[in-house]
């Protein structure tokens, strides 16, 4: 017979498991259709990728490239582009009709998964092969803050000059 003490801790110990398979759960299901969306290799990219980049260019040309690998928010920011909340999916993309958007890279090693970001519309592609999403108001607008928070901290390169001996 099992006493009260054991009973409480067999009791506690259950919960214990019950809630570690309700969180497992949760946290599965809650980017399953980010994972269809972007691929397996293109969600673990954007997950731990030790590179990360925006890529500035003008005239569809590529300008440079800002390093945001260690930028203090990019741990989440990451998150909410593998979270299926941060998309709304029964929106349709809007056709992109600018060339104003903006480009992040994630890169390791020989891969990378650029994507393409429109806060005009909202829109996230996939820039290899073109599949879009319609993302949320707070994602959109908190990537659009967070990628001008970098470029606006970026200052350009000054010419170098023979005199400086630089």
């Amino acid at each position: 017979m099992l006493d009260r003490g054991k009973l409480a801790v067999l009791t506690m110990f259950g919960v214990a498991v019950l809630m570690a398979a309700f969180g497992w759960w949760w946290n599965y299901s809650r980017g399953q259709r980010c994972l269809a969306f972007y691929g397996s290799e293109a969600a673990a990219l954007i997950r731990t990728a030790p590179k990360v980049e925006i890529i500035t260019s003008s005239s569809g040309g590529e300008t440079g490239v800002i390093d945001i690998s260690k930028a203090p928010g990019l741990l989440n920011a990451r998150a909410s582009l593998l979270d299926d909340a941060s998309f709304q999916w029964a929106v349709p993309p809007a056709a992109s009709a600018t060339s104003d958007r903006q480009r992040l890279r994630f890169a390791r090693g020989d891969r990378e998964v650029t994507l393409l970001l429109d806060f005009e519309n909202r829109t996230i592609t996939v820039e290899k092969d073109g599949r879009a999403a319609t993302l949320d108001e707070k994602t959109s607008s908190g990537w659009k803050r967070f990628i001008g928070r970098h470029e606006k901290g970026r200052l350009p390169e000054a010419p170098r000059s023979p005199a400086s001996g630089s």
